[in-house]
């Protein structure tokens, strides 16, 4: 139950915030109206940074109906991010990420990175939360590659941070998950940003608490050092946490500890801590955080042998309206309550409890089905407005150039196509840079050696055999493998590199590496990575292995005859046996 923590809309000055589309004529009325509208924008940023969500939630509702009864597009865009973060924050999982994913969708890919990969943090936490893994994933690694374009190191932070909790939430892998995070952390120590420096290392605190109870469920003995580890990086968070007035942060730190305390079997510090968690929380009115204090302190009850005290806890739990307990926490809590009529001999009342949590995780599973079913065809809704927007403007511009038959206009016009055309810089299927970004990256890198880069290799990574993977399994399996393929290349480099789908099954890496030595062993780590991964569960005889050509430089380089270096020596690791790695002589 340990909480991600502040989100990236916690800033000081949210990316979200852009000025009214130019060439709207305000009147009298509108100007106040719009003035009001910011001072409401405005309360809600406040909230975020001083954790009174409640508050800010208030506010960014009424900003949102202001905005759309005035029709202000660029304000309502803002106002959903904020919305969609106080939402998440209170608790109210499946309401967020819709508003999010909304207020996304209207961000431009370039122009407005930063925003969007703020507003795409808050979304891949909420569906983390919900168990939506897989999806937090990939809103997490959109996030990254948004902020990654924006050039933002304080939205790197975040975004490193939501795809390290993600990462592990998802594919279970806690040493890559702990690696993304501690990047969040140094970047965050760098900017000097508590807020940010604290959801950092209270969720690696958070990821090793998880890794340490699955292991002690199965019996492992690593256990009890996973446990150690979390409580010394949540006692970390603990102190990070005194030095603000952001009482939400507060109250989940010390709440997290108790947590820990518990698990340690340290009950009479873990109620110090729940104590403390619960006051904090009530004076910020934060119901889903006292409540979570409750449960724990109920299993600390039904541990300690008291189990009528366990169950009147828990009794007066579930008699909370609805509005006062979180969906998610009332099956804990039916879980729990069932477990200690079981401990008591209660059996029948325990059977009823059994019942009643088998209907509630169907609704939660429901739940869970109905927010990603609304995603998609929201996503879908809106591409396909956009899409016919943009048609139509284009069919305006083609009409107006033939009607007036103006070299000057056409130039003009195809020089706008050529502007839209370098803002799309994604490959469409894998969600990585594409062949477009690379023509732009790779001169500009390459000629920057020696000044703002000390060294980069330029690697070519092609799939072994996959036209049997297509022929074998189907062009649905091979798709799915090119997207995971992507996903452990962004996962198994740095911030600062750039992955790029160059066509087909064959990727272009630009590693920014000071030696040679050092891209040779990341090459040699992604390999092992590809090679490693359980390829079965996108198909059980599936295995895939990948060739890699690799080049250094350390001073600036024609772009053309680097990239076919790093081809030649690829064909030489197919010729010699693929599945390794041939380096080129510089």
């Amino acid at each position: 139950m340990t909480i991600a923590n502040e989100s990236v809309s916690e800033r000081d000055a949210p990316a979200t915030a852009q000025p009214m589309a130019a060439g709207r004529c305000d009147t009298p009325a509108n100007s106040e109206q719009r003035q009001h509208l910011l001072r409401l924008l405005r309360r809600a940023r406040e909230a975020c940074r001083n954790g009174r969500h409640h508050q800010g939630r208030e506010a960014a509702q009424a900003a949102l109906q202001l905005a759309d009864a005035r029709q202000f597009p660029r304000h309502r865009t803002e106002a959903l991010s904020l919305l969609s973060l106080h939402l998440f924050r209170l608790g109210h999982l499946a309401d967020a990420i819709p508003c999010g994913l909304e207020a996304a969708t209207r961000l431009d890919y370039v122009k407005d990175a930063a925003a969007r990969a703020e507003v795409l943090c808050t979304v891949a936490m909420a569906c983390n939360e919900l168990g939506l893994g897989h999806d937090g994933l990939k809103y997490a690694l959109e996030a990254l590659a948004a902020a990654r374009i924006s050039n933002d190191p304080l939205m790197l932070s975040w975004a490193l941070n939501r795809a390290g909790m993600c990462t592990f939430s998802a594919v279970g892998d806690l040493e890559q998950s702990v690696a993304l995070l501690q990047q969040a952390q140094a970047l965050a120590q760098q900017q000097a940003h508590e807020i940010a420096l604290f959801s950092a290392v209270n969720n690696i605190g958070s990821n090793y608490r998880t890794a340490g109870q699955r292991a002690r469920a199965l019996g492992q003995p690593a256990a009890a050092t996973l446990l150690a580890q979390a409580l010394d990086y949540f006692q970390q968070a603990v102190q990070l946490s005194e030095t603000s007035d952001n009482t939400h942060l507060k109250a989940s730190a010390v709440i997290n500890l108790g947590e820990i305390f518990t698990d340690l079997g340290r009950y009479d510090e873990a109620l110090h801590s729940l104590a403390q968690g619960r006051r904090l929380a009530r004076r910020g009115l934060f119901v889903a955080l006292e409540r979570r204090a409750d449960l724990v302190e109920a299993i600390i009850l039904h541990r300690s042998g008291q189990l009528t005290q366990a169950i009147a806890v828990l009794e007066r739990l579930l008699a909370l309206p609805e509005a006062e307990i979180e969906y998610e926490m009332m099956v804990l809590t039916h879980e729990e309550l069932y477990r200690v009529f079981k401990s008591a001999g209660h059996f029948e009342q325990a059977l009823h409890q059994l019942e009643r949590l088998r209907h509630l995780e169907q609704t939660l599973s429901d739940k869970r089905s109905s927010t990603q079913g609304w995603a998609i065809r929201k996503e879908l809704e809106i591409t396909s407005a956009q899409l016919e927007t943009e048609r139509e403007r284009l069919n305006t511009e083609h009409e107006r150039l033939r009607a007036a038959r103006l070299e000057a206009e056409k130039l003009a016009a195809e020089a706008r196509m050529s502007e839209l055309e370098q803002a799309v810089l994604v490959d469409a299927l894998t969600g990585v840079g594409n062949r477009r970004a690379l023509d732009i990256e790779g001169p500009r890198r390459l000629a920057a050696l020696h000044g703002q880069f000390d060294g980069m290799a330029v690697v070519v990574l092609d799939l072994d055999y996959f036209k049997s993977i297509n022929d074998r399994f189907g062009h649905g399996v091979g798709d799915d493998t090119l997207r995971k393929v992507a996903q452990l290349m962004v996962l198994h480099t740095r911030s600062s590199d750039l992955v790029v789908r160059y066509g087909g099954e064959e990727f272009v890496l630009l590693l920014m590496e000071t030696t040679a030595d050092g891209a040779v062993a990341t090459c040699e780590r992604l390999r092992l990575a590809l090679m490693d991964y359980d390829w079965s569960t996108l198909h059980p005889l599936l295995h895939v292995t990948a060739s890699l050509g690799m080049v250094w430089y350390c001073q600036p380089q024609p772009w053309e005859p680097a990239l076919r270096s790093a081809d030649l020596a690829l064909y030489r690791a197919k010729h010699n046996g693929r599945n390794r790695l041939e380096t080129a002589a510089v």
